[in-house]
């Protein structure tokens, strides 16, 4: 019996894994593990505590609600600590516990070989059109699903910048 090389061990770990990938839902499952560690580092509220991800077809999200607004307002983004101040400003007293922040992060197949994250907040305030939203989007196609599981997490990353 013949040892094999390393580089022959790499490439048969390599092609189990790609037909694990595309065989078995396994870039679902990628992407509800990514999502939800995700979700632990970046969406956790007050309110909302080890989110899980949800799916409708090849979208996969996972979602969260700060309805405190002084906690919203220790959050690192600048641009968006200056948004919810001018709505404070605009929206005093009783009606900045009003306001309310959804942040939401998305992975969505756009094609069989092509992928979509997207990071978002949504401000409600109490007048409807008056509501805000930030939001950043990144994508990558790959040739190779192990592409894909090797750098999914990096394009959550690029896209969680904006919490």
């Amino acid at each position: 019996m013949s040892e094999l090389s390393k580089e022959e061990l790499m490439l048969q770990m390599n092609e189990k894994n790609r037909e694990l990938l595309v065989n078995s839902d396994g870039i679902g499952s990628l992407f509800v593990y990514n999502l939800e560690n995700f979700a632990g580092r970046y969406l956790e509220t007050s309110q909302d505590r080890e989110i899980k991800c949800q799916f409708d077809g090849t979208n996969y999200w996972v979602e969260s609600i700060e309805p405190n607004i002084l906690e919203a307002l220790k959050w690192q983004n600048l641009e968006l600590k200056e948004k919810l101040i001018g709505l404070c400003k605009k929206f005093p007293g009783h009606q900045s516990k009003e306001i309310k922040t959804k942040l939401q992060l998305t992975s969505k197949m756009l094609s069989e070989n092509k992928v979509e994250c997207t990071s978002n907040i949504f401000i409600s305030t109490p007048i409807e059109n008056e509501n805000l939203s930030l939001s950043k989007k990144t994508q990558m196609t790959f040739d190779d699903p192990i592409e894909l599981r090797n750098k999914h997490a990096l394009l959550l990353e690029e896209v969680c910048e904006i919490f």
